[in-house]
């Protein structure tokens, strides 16, 4: 793990980001004064689940995914984090992290200072909001997921998810997978052995996968599936 300093470029990802958008740059500024700047490697563990944490993460480069450990030693993906995205804001006010962080991938993540945003939140009505607006928002993640999770089959939570990718007016289209299949199956909630049957049960629906590459040739029958 490298320790680096924050660019330009970097403030422009938390000025684009859902939390620092609606916020002053001023205030901006002031979080971000004291940040600190991490590089990770896949499979590198930024946190366990119960661990007593003091910062807020927030991806700058890479991906990161939170999941929980069963009693049997399983692994349950809760979320996947990409560019652009700050999580562990929870242990803010619970005082623990609820869940393990891990990089998905080579990641640069920067953390900023728990306390520094408790007060600014108190302090501010700015602050106060964008932080209502993004729990809010991971309110909504949570019950999309579990309506996924109760509503769909695996095929069709692929389905789902491949759809999303399809650009308007396209019958047939392509795309590569921003990350490595089992990244997505975590995030579709899957075991590795679920996503390849559903995607063997999406072949007559005109899906074919090479590597991270999908291709789809009838949306129409994917639509239906």
């Amino acid at each position: 793990m490298k320790t680096l300093q924050l660019t330009a470029s970097d403030r422009m990802t938390f000025l684009g980001s859902r939390f620092f958008a609606r916020l002053p740059r001023s205030t901006v500024e002031a979080i971000l004064e004291g940040a600190r700047l991490s590089t990770y490697e896949e499979h590198d563990v930024l946190f366990h689940q119960g661990d007593s944490i003091e910062d807020v993460f927030f991806v700058l480069s890479g991906l990161v995914r939170l999941y929980r450990i069963g009693k049997d030693g399983r692994e349950a993906d809760v979320a996947v984090f990409p560019k652009g995205e700050m999580f562990a804001e929870n242990a803010m006010f619970l005082g623990r992290a609820t869940a393990s962080a891990e990089a998905a991938e080579a990641s640069i993540i920067a953390r900023l200072q728990s306390a520094k945003l408790r007060h600014l939140a108190a302090q501010d009505p700015d602050v106060a909001q964008a932080f209502i607006e993004h729990l809010c928002h991971r309110g909504k993640m949570t019950e999309d997921l579990l309506a996924q999770d109760r509503l769909l089959t695996a095929p069709q939570r692929v389905a789902s998810y491949i759809l999303s990718h399809c650009p308007n007016g396209s019958t047939s289209f392509s795309f590569r997978l921003p990350f490595q299949k089992s990244v997505l199956a975590g995030k579709l909630g899957l075991a590795p052995e679920a996503l390849s049957r559903a995607f063997s049960a999406l072949r007559q629906s005109g899906v074919r996968v090479k590597g991270r590459m999908i291709e789809i040739h009838d949306r129409h029958a994917l639509e239906r599936f």
